[in-house]
């Protein structure tokens, strides 16, 4: 039940917030966040470092987090990102949003919906998204889908 509801909780954010007029330029730094998403579990399979738990389908488990949590919030990370794109700004709007993902990790952790092994900690994971919405930045800065006028 836990993630069936953080999976429509998910997509309601999105119908809300998103500017679906955008999703031709938002979607493909989704579809990588999406991938680097379902590689992970791949690796998680021969190197478990934390792992999801929980009643229900363990596929759906295992794998609606590559659906929903990381494609509603790249989109809306991206799609929010400053105009006026400063050093301090950027940093404050990264710190923002690492610490809105290591809220939504604490919140599994606790509720022992999501468990770490070996030496992985909520610092890693902390790190980990400072790294990986700095290369979803990178990905769309480089790529730039917009839609042409």
């Amino acid at each position: 039940m836990f993630f069936t509801m953080r999976f429509i909780l998910s997509w309601t954010l999105w119908i809300l917030l998103a500017d679906k007029s955008r999703w031709r330029e938002l979607f493909p730094v989704c579809l990588l966040a999406s991938y680097l998403g379902f590689m992970t579990d791949i690796l998680m399979d021969y190197y478990l470092l934390w792992e999801y738990a929980g009643i229900g389908n363990p596929v759906f488990i295992k794998f609606s987090a590559n659906f929903e949590v990381f494609i509603v919030a790249t989109y809306l990370f991206i799609q929010w990102l400053p105009t006026k794109q400063t050093l301090r700004r950027m940093f404050w709007y990264w710190f923002i949003w690492t610490t809105i993902a290591i809220v939504i990790e604490a919140i599994h952790v606790m509720s022992d919906h999501m468990r770490y092994h070996q030496w992985w900690s909520m610092w890693h994971s902390y790190f980990a998204d400072w790294f990986l919405f700095w290369v979803f930045y990178k990905f769309h800065k480089g790529f730039r889908f917009e839609k042409s006028n």
